[in-house]
């Protein structure tokens, strides 16, 4: 299944080029979830290389989701298909030192939800259509009571419900990695039910909700659009309130070090 690198290009190392070589067969199909991958002696023989860079390259390869490892007389290394919440927080992480602005995420979702929920409103099926129905009548069911009623419900399934309905798994991940980034960054801006309850009251879900069910595109992209820059404009609010406490609180400090006569004064 696999060829020695003994002859390999010594500028990268043996187990990168293994673990390159077990991703691009499992991107063939050639492996498919399930599959064990031959034992370790075998793999030494079919690629050429030492035990070190085989075991490396398994341990990658696990560690990006690839492959299963377990131990045992039954044991071995196992092709699982990569999990959603691994791969999401991977592109998290790297996207954690870019200083996010909520700008960001509003221009990323103004061209992808838009489009989805146009796409969606040409393809909907009547059973897929009674399923979103019920989803917006329990949003709604929840938004009349108070806050302690709300439970963990989940506003934001709607997008991510609307993405998998799209037929398109790249929409289908990068809409569920954005919801998941702008769930982020409003709690990091102290938002939470009342947030959520703000944004709902003008009942933009049902109002996406009609669209479809009328099968009207246009009516559909205008919604969506209408409802991002809804969200944007109370996270913008939330950043402007959670900054105004912030400077509030520095100016408190001050008047109460100098009430209390501990406040120093350069001379």
């Amino acid at each position: 299944m696999f060829h020695s690198f003994r002859s390999a290009n010594r500028s990268t190392k043996i187990s990168e080029k293994i673990t390159e070589h077990i991703r691009k067969a499992i991107f063939d199909g050639r492996l498919k979830p399930g599959d064990k991958l031959p034992i370790e002696r075998e793999l030494i023989r079919q690629f050429g290389a030492s035990k070190a860079p085989i075991r490396e390259a398994l341990r990658s390869l696990e560690v990006l989701g690839f492959v299963r490892i377990t131990k045992g007389v039954s044991g071995g290394a196992f092709v699982t298909e990569v999990d959603v919440k691994k791969v999401r927080n991977y592109f998290a992480n790297f996207l954690l030192f870019k200083h996010l602005s909520v700008k960001n995420l509003t221009e990323v979702r103004l061209l992808l939800e838009p489009f989805v929920a146009e796409k969606v409103a040409r393809i909907i099926k009547k059973d897929q259509l009674e399923q979103l129905g019920k989803m917006v009548e329990e949003f709604n069911s929840v938004l009349e009571k108070d806050n302690s009623h709300w439970g963990d419900i989940d506003f934001h399934q709607f997008h991510q419900i609307l993405a998998e309905l799209s037929g398109n798994p790249i929409l289908s991940f990068v809409v569920d990695f954005i919801e998941n980034l702008m769930l982020d960054i409003r709690n990091s801006l102290g938002g939470g039910k009342s947030f959520s309850r703000k944004v709902q009251r003008s009942d933009p879900h049902r109002r996406i909700y009609d669209a479809l069910v009328k099968g009207d595109p246009r009516k559909a992209r205008a919604e969506m659009r209408k409802h991002v820059l809804q969200v944007d404009r109370n996270l913008l609010a939330l950043k402007s309130r959670k900054r105004s406490r912030v400077v509030q609180r520095g100016k408190n400090r001050v008047q109460t070090a100098l009430a209390h006569g501990t406040f120093l004064v350069p001379t």
